[in-house]
């Protein structure tokens, strides 16, 4: 490690976790963030803690359901027609993603990732940051028994590769309402996944922002990057305020990720699919995360709320709210939950960092040594933050991340 600091462009959840375990080991860290600490994708998703579920999004049969829901304006995924034909090169790239084999090879690549879950976010409780995580699993639920059977199938899969544990049997009618009251007469079979987590969001991003703050890691609000320079000997980042000089730099910006590494002459296909929940009051406690796994929503407690979050959009813009994908939630949710959902919030959207293949951008800009991208994590940032941050400070300190980096590689 040099004694200039690392800079890490991006306060979200990944590049505050970057910032931490960079911390821990040792160096001196710069954070730069746009806006507020967890902007973008970082406060508003479903706060699963899901290593079950880590996998790349392209998968066999998902084109014919894109395709088969292209025309309404409901649909789980949602491509704006006027964008369409400028993502038309990320979109091939997604199809060609969407093989059984491309999907096998996805899945083993986020196998070394989500094997280290647990430890990274037991690493960060230990140390004070997201004790309020809750551990009692996931219940996942469906309008048919072939469906619950189906996914029970899958995840008993990703059980057996060690990444959860194993799940419980498919149940359905009293036995199913007995673990959770709150389900709607939609639900007809689901089964439970203990030991999975979930955590607000909100408050983990409060919790790491404070840590690195109490521990001396210059964490700057309000500063823009505007470009990137890379030297043999360190970086120069340029912001709306300043210039901050480093030893390394750590682009972990999201869906703005290649804003900033354009000025490097690096191209990266990461588009923001943005993401939508709101909140209701629920008339009883909800016990766990629900998982409605056909309706693509996953609605989660927190004190007393219930957040209902789902949907990808694309439409080119990061930050534009239509309230029309709320209601689409409401629609695919409706039935499932003994919920009124009329009494939402407003709503929240964020963008999420997606990439054509569905894995993350992991390791060093090739020719640009001391530049190292942690973005692009889809819709698994929550999840995979922690252990990014883990990989990154290895290969930033010691030049080992643990894992090979050569499936998530720049440039691939």
């Amino acid at each position: 490690m040099s004694t200039a600091p690392v800079v890490v462009i991006g306060g979200g959840l990944v590049g505050l976790s970057c910032a931490w375990f960079l911390r821990r080991a040792g160096g001196e860290v710069v954070v730069l963030e746009r806006g507020e600490p967890g902007g973008g994708a970082s406060c508003g998703n479903a706060g699963a803690i899901c290593p079950s579920m880590t996998e790349p999004l392209p998968a066999p049969g998902m084109i014919r359901e894109a395709l088969a829901n292209l025309g309404r304006a409901d649909a789980a995924l949602h491509v704006a027609p006027t964008y369409a034909p400028r993502m038309a090169r990320f979109l091939r790239r997604f199809a060609a993603a969407a093989t059984a084999d491309r999907f096998e090879r996805g899945l083993a690549a986020f196998g070394p990732l989500a094997a280290g879950v647990t430890a990274a976010y037991d690493e960060l409780a230990a140390a004070g940051i997201g004790t309020h995580a809750r551990r009692e699993g996931y219940l996942f639920v469906h309008a048919t028994a072939g469906g619950a059977v189906a996914e029970r199938a899958a995840i008993a899969r990703m059980a057996s590769m060690g990444v959860c544990d194993e799940p419980g049997d498919v149940v359905g009618g009293a036995d199913l309402w007995a673990l959770e009251p709150a389900l709607g007469p939609a639900a007809v079979a689901g089964f439970l996944l203990p030991g999975e987590r979930w955590i607000d969001p909100s408050r983990f991003v409060d919790d790491l922002a404070a840590s690195l703050v109490a521990d001396g890691v210059d964490l700057r609000t309000g500063t823009e990057v505007t470009g990137v320079a890379a030297f043999e000997d360190g970086v120069e980042v340029s912001t709306t305020r300043d210039r901050v000089d480093g030893a390394v730099a750590v682009v972990a910006a999201g869906a703005w990720t290649p804003r900033v590494l354009a000025r490097l002459g690096v191209r990266l296909p990461i588009l923001a699919g943005k993401g939508y929940s709101f909140e209701v009051r629920p008339r009883a406690p909800v016990h766990r995360p629900i998982h409605l796994s056909a309706a693509h929503v996953m609605a989660t407690p927190f004190d007393g709320r219930l957040r209902l979050a789902g949907t990808v959009e694309f439409d080119g813009t990061p930050d534009a709210f239509h309230p029309a994908r709320i209601d689409a939630i409401v629609r695919a949710a409706e039935g499932f939950l003994d919920v009124d959902l009329t009494t939402r919030d407003a709503g929240w959207v964020g963008p999420r960092p997606m990439t054509p293949d569905g894995l993350p951008y992991l390791g060093r800009v090739p020719g640009h040594d001391r530049v190292v991208v942690a973005a692009g994590h889809n819709m698994l940032g929550l999840t995979l933050a922690p252990v990014t941050g883990r990989i990154v400070a290895g290969l930033v300190v010691d030049d080992d991340p643990g894992v090979d980096l050569a499936p998530f590689a720049v440039g691939r």
